[in-house]
């Protein structure tokens, strides 16, 4: 159905008359009738009685009149969220759990407030799932664990994050790295930036812990951790607002490993909607840490 013939059908059924309608619309006269004639035989009913007195609905171009309404608003609607100057439509954002639940919230709920007209959509995910999101247009854009170096990837510095190792409190502290031998290593799944770098650190030192247990959520490894199953290494703002300081000991762990970046990505050949655009000056505007 096009659209040009309900503008045409709509000015009929207000003129009540093909000629009025097509002075009314700047078309010639044949042209109205021409489209009128396609819309009738697309939908196989009449829309009008032809009378002497004009042109008036029957029964099925009545029922028509409120389609097209909706249909020609959703045009308009359409044309003003594509031209307007206002951010609107949807954006969906991925993040690295960590920054979701430190770094974002109240980033989030600033940016919602400027823009209530774009509805956001979130997602969690690991570095590597967020990656591939991004790649194959399943998001509009991510946070997460750098460096990303990738052709068709922009990246966008949003803050520094400094890990630490952690372990209970109920056994000993570690007298140095050299006793983590005896420890088990306890990470996310494959996919973590964080466990990447544990697993780099340790081979570096010659560091082989004695058993690897992975999780899929950050709460299940945090707690596993408190409770005395083994030491992982994580975000020292993450430990600290989900352990809020407590159950554990933190560790300092060389230099070379222990700063990591948190990126915004997105597609370098996507087109930037003006809520992305918006996200992406936020984001540049109040870089965190």
């Amino acid at each position: 159905m096009d659209i040009g013939d309900l503008v045409v059908f709509k000015a009929i059924a207000k003129e009540q008359s093909v000629t009025k309608a097509a002075h009314s619309l700047n078309y010639v006269q044949s042209n109205v009738t021409m489209r009128l004639k396609r819309l009738e035989k697309e939908l196989g009913t009449p829309l009008f009685h032809r009378n002497a007195r004009g042109m008036t609905l029957t029964s099925s171009g009545k029922t028509l009149v409120g389609y097209a309404d909706r249909l020609l608003s959703l045009m308009t609607e359409a044309k003003q969220a594509m031209q307007g100057d206002e951010p609107r439509g949807p954006l969906t954002i991925g993040a690295i759990e960590t920054a979701a639940a430190v770094r974002l919230p109240a980033y989030l709920t600033s940016f919602m407030r400027r823009f209530p007209a774009v509805d956001l959509t979130f997602l969690s995910g690991t570095t590597e799932s967020l990656i591939q999101d991004v790649l194959h247009h399943r998001v509009d854009g991510a946070f997460v664990t750098g460096p990303v170096d990738h052709p068709e990837i922009d990246t966008f510095l949003f803050c520094e994050e400094e890990l630490v190792l952690i372990s209970d409190q109920e056994h000993s502290p570690l007298e140095s790295f050299q006793d983590i031998h005896a420890r088990t290593l306890v990470t996310l799944q494959a996919g973590c930036m964080f466990r990447r770098r544990v697993e780099q650190w340790l081979a570096a030192e010659g560091i082989y812990p004695k058993k690897h247990v992975e999780f899929s959520t950050l709460e299940g490894l945090i707690g596993c951790v408190k409770s005395g199953l083994g030491v992982a290494l994580f975000a020292r703002a993450y430990i600290e607002h989900a352990a809020r300081g407590e159950g554990v000991h933190y560790y300092e762990i060389p230099d070379a490993f222990s700063h990591v970046s948190t990126l915004f990505i997105c597609r370098k050949d996507e087109h930037r909607s003006k809520a992305l655009v918006e996200w992406i000056a936020a984001i540049e505007q109040k870089k965190e840490c």
